[in-house]
Formats: C-alpha cells, sequence, structure tokens
C-alpha cells in the first residue's frame, strides 16, 4: 500500500459479496463498480455494489470494459450511460471511467465473432479515433470526460502514445513486485502524471486497490465539486423608448452541471453609492462559446438593468455553481443624460357642439433633459371599438401653476380637444416624450353618451301619375331635437315589385307649422317627395330619419306602408261626326269628337283617326284632343281641353270608312280604346 494519497477500490461480477464497512475501515474512500462491457454485458451487482460502497460513505463512480472493435465509440457511451455510467454533480459521484486495456480475448472467437490480437486488429490511429468519439458522446451525456484506465506499455504498444488526451484524467495500472510509491512511467505523449494508480490486484482490499493521487478534498473536486466559469463579455448604456438601462452581456457555465443554464449574478453600484443585485438565468443563445467549449449553446446572459441617475456605474458579475461561485470581472461605465421627461396628466373631459364630440385631454410636460424647450405630449386613445390611434400633442401653453410648483419654466402645458366619432367609454393613455426615452403620465377613461335619436311621423304614401310618368309620393315630417333649427335628412327605401330595394336620400325641409306649434320649435322639418316608378304591382315604402348631431343613438325608422299600382282604365271618348267640307276650294273630310285619359284628366291626350279609301287603302293621322270642349268638361267634372276636330285628305270619289282611337298618355294606361267608326260617300 503506497503511503501517500487516498485510498479506494474497484469491482466487478467477480466480487459478488463485499464487506464494505470492512473496507471503509480499512481506509478506502472511493469505489469504482464496472457497469458494463461492450453493447452485450451489464454487470448484475452493479447496482448492490454502487449502492453499498456509498451506504458507508464513500464517493464512487462506475467503469466501462471497452470491446473497441465491437462497435463504435459513441455506441458503447451511450450504452455505458444506459447502465449505470451517469454522472451527477452531487458531490459523490465520481467522473465515469473508460477502460481500455488488453483485449482479453485475445486470438478468440466467440459466437462467430472473431475479437483479434491484442490491440483489437486496430491501428493507432482507429484506436485514438474511437477514445476520442467515446469521450465526446460522454461528455455530451453526462457533462464530463471520463477516466482513461489503461496500462502503459499496452497503450504505447496500441496507440503509439499519442498527444491530444491530456484533458481526458489518467488511472494508471502498474503492480510493482515491493514497497514503492512510484508507481512507474506514464503514457508520455498526454500525461506526465496520473489522477489514480492501481497498484494491486491481490489486496489490500476487494477486486483491485487503488489510490488517488492527492489530498481527500482534491478527491472531492474530482468527484463533483467543479466550480463554475465564464465571462462578463460587455457593459452598455442603451436608451429605450421610455427608459435608459445598463446592459450587461456574457456567458456562465456551471462545470458541475454543463448541460443545465446556471445563474449569474450582477452587482451595480449606482453613483450615488449603493449597490443592488440582480439573479439571471444564462440561457440565452451563445453559439460561439458551444463552438469553442462544447458546453452546449444555451449558456449566455443578456440583461437589463433601469438605472435612473446620471454617473458612474461599476458591474461585477458572478458565475454561480453547485460548489462555489466565481467571479467573471467588473466593469464600469459612464452614463448621461438619464433624466426621464416628466409632466402630468391633469383631466379628461368632453366638449360638445352642433356638427362634432370631442375628448379634451389637459395636463404638463416637460423633458428634465433640456427643460428649456417645449416637449410633446404623445396621447393613445382606445376607443369603445378596440381600436387605439395615437396623437402628438404640442406641450406649449402657459402653465404657471407648473412653473411655481417645479421652477422649469411655464410653457409647457397641453389642452387638446380630439374628435370621436363614437360613443361609448374611451381609454386614454398620456406619455412625456424626451430627447431620450418617454415617461408614461398615466391613462383615465372617460364614457361618451349618445345625442338621441330623430323623431317623426309618416304621413301618407301614395301614388301620382302624370303624362308619361308614375310616381310615389311619400309626406311626413321628421325633428332632430339635438339640432332643432335645421332641416334633418331622410331616407326613402322602395322595395320594387321585382324584388329589388332603392334607397333615397331627401332633407325635410319644407314648412310643417303644425309641427313648430305642437312641440315648440323652429325651421322647416317636412318632407313630400316624389320617387318614379315603372311597372305596376305592390311596393313597400319606408322611411328613415337621419339624425344631424353626432353619436347620436341610431336613425329613426318614421314608418313603412305597401302601395299597390294597378293599371288604369284607358282613355274615353266619341267620334261625334265624319262629313265632307269645303272651304277656300279645297275639300277634306272633317271628323270632330272628344277624348281623354281619366289617369290623368287635365291633359289633353293624342287621338289617331284612320281613313280607309275607297280603293281600299288605309292610312292613319295622329291629332291632339286640345280643343275646348266644356260639355266634355262639365260631364265628367274634369278641366282641359279635350275636343278634337280633324281634317282628313280627301282624294278619291266612292266610300270612306273613318275610325278614331283615344291614345293613353299615362304610365300604366290599359291602352288605346276605340272611338267609335264612321261611313260616307264622296
Amino acid at each position: 500500500m503506497p503511503t501517500f494519497g487516498v485510498q479506494g477500490l474497484d469491482v466487478s461480477a467477480h466480487q459478488p459479496s463485499v464487506d464494505w464497512k470492512q473496507q471503509w475501515n480499512m481506509g478506502a474512500r472511493f469505489a469504482y463498480v464496472k457497469a458494463s462491457e461492450g453493447n452485450y454485458y451489464t454487470n448484475e451487482l452493479f447496482n448492490s455494489q454502487y449502492q453499498g460502497s456509498r451506504s458507508v460513505g464513500m464517493l464512487r463512480g462506475a467503469y466501462h470494459f471497452a470491446i473497441p472493435n465491437w462497435s463504435s465509440g459513441a455506441d458503447q457511451a451511450r450504452y455505458f450511460v444506459a447502465n449505470g455510467g451517469g454522472w451527477s454533480a452531487d458531490g459523490y459521484t465520481m467522473p465515469p471511467v473508460l477502460d481500455f486495456e488488453f483485449n482479453p480475448y485475445e486470438g478468440r472467437t466467440i459466437n462467430g465473432f472473431y475479437f483479434g490480437n491484442t490491440c483489437y486488429n486496430m491501428s493507432p490511429a482507429q484506436l485514438s479515433s474511437w477514445v476520442r468519439d467515446f469521450g465526446n458522446t460522454m461528455q455530451s451525456l453526462t457533462g464530463r470526460l471520463p477516466v482513461i484506465y489503461t496500462n502503459t506499455s499496452w497503450w504505447n504498444q496500441c496507440l503509439g502514445n499519442p498527444a491530444g488526451f491530456g484533458d481526458f484524467p489518467l488511472w494508471t495500472a502498474a503492480y510493482p513486485s515491493s514497497a514503492t510509491n512510484n508507481a512507474g512511467p506514464v503514457p508520455t505523449g498526454s500525461w506526465d502524471s496520473y489522477s489514480i494508480w492501481q497498484y494491486s490486484s491481490t489486496g489490500p482490499f476487494a477486486g483491485d486497490s487503488n489510490v488517488w493521487n492527492g489530498d481527500y478534498a482534491s478527491l472531492q473536486r474530482f468527484a463533483g465539486a467543479a466550480f463554475p466559469t465564464g465571462s462578463f463579455d460587455d457593459l452598455a448604456v442603451e436608451r429605450g423608448s421610455s427608459e435608459v438601462a445598463l446592459r450587461a452581456r456574457g456567458w456562465s457555465v456551471d462545470l458541475a452541471n454543463i448541460p443545465a443554464s446556471n445563474q449569474t449574478h450582477v452587482y451595480v453600484t449606482a453613483p450615488d453609492g449603493v449597490t443592488t443585485g440582480y439573479a439571471w438565468t444564462a440561457n440565452t443563445s451563445r453559439l460561439d462559446v458551444n463552438q469553442a467549449f462544447g458546453y452546449g449553446a444555451s449558456h449566455g446572459f443578456d440583461g437589463r438593468i433601469t438605472i435612473t441617475k446620471s454617473g458612474t456605474y461599476k458591474a461585477c458579475a458572478y458565475s454561480i455553481g453547485s460548489f462555489g461561485n466565481t467571479a467573471l470581472g467588473c466593469k464600469t461605465i459612464v452614463a448621461t443624460g438619464v433624466a426621464a421627461p416628466t409632466g402630468s396628466f391633469d383631466s379628461l373631459g368632453q366638449v360638445r357642439s352642433a356638427d362634432k364630440v370631442s375628448l379634451q385631454v389637459r395636463g404638463w410636460a416637460v423633458d428634465l433633459a433640456n427643460p428649456a424647450a417645449a416637449t410633446f405630449a404623445d396621447a393613445y386613445i382606445t376607443g369603445p371599438d378596440g381600436s387605439t390611434t395615437g396623437y402628438r400633442l404640442t406641450a406649449n401653453t402657459s402653465r404657471p401653476d407648473v412653473d411655481a410648483a417645479t421652477g422649469l419654466g411655464t410653457n409647457h402645458g397641453f389642452d387638446t380637444q380630439i374628435k370621436v366619432s363614437i360613443a361609448g367609454t374611451y381609454s386614454v393613455c398620456v406619455h412625456s416624450i424626451g430627447i431620450n426615452f418617454n415617461t408614461p403620465l398615466g391613462c383615465k377613461k372617460f364614457t361618451v353618451e349618445t345625442n338621441p335619436a330623430p323623431i317623426g311621423s309618416y304621413d301618407t304614401a301614395g301614388v301620382v301619375q302624370a303624362p308619361g310618368s308614375a310616381r310615389l309620393q311619400v309626406t311626413g315630417w321628421t325633428l332632430d331635437r339635438a339640432v332643432p333649427g335645421t332641416s334633418t335628412p331622410v331616407h326613402i327605401y322602395v322595395h320594387s315589385p321585382d324584388g329589388s330595394t332603392a334607397g333615397y336620400a331627401f332633407t325635410a325641409g319644407q314648412p310643417r307649422p303644425d309641427v313648430n306649434q305642437a312641440l315648440g320649435t323652429i325651421g322647416n322639418h317636412g318632407y313630400n317627395v316624389q320617387i318614379d316608378i315603372d311597372r305596376t304591382g305592390t311596393y313597400t315604402v319606408c322611411a328613415y330619419a337621419i339624425p344631424l348631431a353626432p353619436l347620436a343613438a341610431g336613425n329613426t325608422t318614421l314608418g313603412c306602408s305597401a302601395v299597390t299600382v294597378v293599371q288604369t282604365p284607358g282613355p274615353t271618348g266619341y267620334l261625334d261626326s265624319v262629313k265632307v267640307r269645303t272651304l277656300n276650294g279645297q275639300t277634306s273630310l272633317l271628323a270632330d269628337g272628344w277624348t281623354f285619359d281619366p289617369a290623368v284628366p287635365g291633359t289633353s291626350n293624342p287621338v289617331h283617326i284612320y281613313v280607309t279609301y275607297p280603293d281600299g287603302t288605309r292610312k292613319a293621322y295622329p291629332f291632339t284632343a286640345d280643343r275646348s270642349r266644356l260639355d266634355v268638361n262639365q260631364a265628367f267634372g274634369i278641366t282641359g281641353n279635350h275636343g278634337y276636330s280633324a281634317a282628313l285628305p280627301l282624294t278619291q270619289r266612292g266610300p270612306y270608312s273613318v275610325c278614331a282611337y283615344g291614345i293613353t298618355i299615362a304610365e300604366f294606361g290599359a291602352g288605346n280604346p276605340l272611338l267609335g267608326c264612321k261611313s260616307l260617300t264622296f
């Protein structure tokens, strides 16, 4: 037994019953237990040996016996971790071990697999690559590079004593024939010393006997008390829209638990000497750190600390670990122009007039970084519909009270009216705008009430006909009580017999003294409108009053009615006489009679006279029944001129037939009726 270091042992299934308490009493303070071999074998006693050693207080770990020509290093590393080869930074778990040594199955073929020579029939380059593959995979899975257990002569023979493995702790096996503290040479290509020496396979401890090359405190650090590391990269001053902040950036990793993101503590000393600590998790992406060290990407920290004073700031960063903390350094920086804008959002109200409603926003704002100049106050108004609109208000109106209270000058007030278009509750938030950033001055709410809807009446709806046209006539009145002196719009909607609907806009601007007298109001509020129609059938006619006042409760339905338009009778009349007349040597047929269209009796309508000549030819002659016939007017109670006396050409000798037709002029007249026929012979 060497006379230095800390004693320990390693066991496998070849030691089925170990008295762990006895081993402890003999001085063993750590143990390694075989967990796996290749990717085909696990130690059935592993759990009992692993936990048994720990139960008496030992530090303990697991080792894997490599068969490098069986499968890749990554494959066997994964198999090892899946079967006990993991590691955690609990302070009592030793780092995992790669047992890499003489081929125990040299020259043998087992189950059809030839194991090769003592170097597994692999070249030094292949074996070196296999070890690195195993080690990289273990570090990725556990956060620790494994310990390499080997024999110097075999390592030099089979791997050629390569460089590049000095970051793997070395566990050397050497059995001197007599008591000594000299373990012999180590593979000098990568190491100049060893961490563990396996000095005996025959005692004094169960299994193999080992010694840790250091004191117990260093063994504890080796087991799990790895300290954190990192870098405090940068300290800067950043100005945002509403604040000035220090921005501290860097990276931090706990080497005792590399996969996890650890904390970084930053202590900031302000210009007034007050120091404040901030705890951040270093979990932002830092691909450069992963590329340089292989710790993984999520170990960056990037934090902002709001500051409110100008001057010199000092920031010190610490990486926080499972077994201690590491100082990452301190930085200082000078921040200028940090003073924030200030002000007050004093009141929120409304101003109403006949044509608009406005929110009135009042207060004051001043930029402490430049108090002599007028600054801005930005108002953000969220309406009842959820939409938000921003407005820039210039804070330049006189506020002597502000100057008296603050000494910052008088011209820092704002008093602005902002038109609104819908009723409901408005939320208004105001910010004082500065050169460097902005300061919220608060939010207020105000409910804008609606104006009452117009009132009115739908009096009549009917049909008015004129020659060649027909119209719907709608009458009534409407009044917007918020603006009683102004005539109110009225919209008429007509649903036609063909299924179409059309709207018409009018103004109720006709005198209605009865309405004014009844309601005690002024202005003209009547409507009497006509709308052209082009077919018979039933029309649905609705009238709506349209408010003039802003933010009215809505349009008022004044009424609806159905108006049925029918075909009117055709003209009536008579062919009174047909005779031969000679006047000034000219002989002609003279047809006399009368006709009128009862749908438009005040208008003279056409009459068409058809003459059949002795030779059988037939000709038509149009006239207008526009001669006075008082007898007709008296008989039918109508007005206008409705008589006709038509002189017709007389060109042949023989019998003539003369027929008269009344031509309708009403839009929906029933046709052109025969007024009579008469015959004569010339």
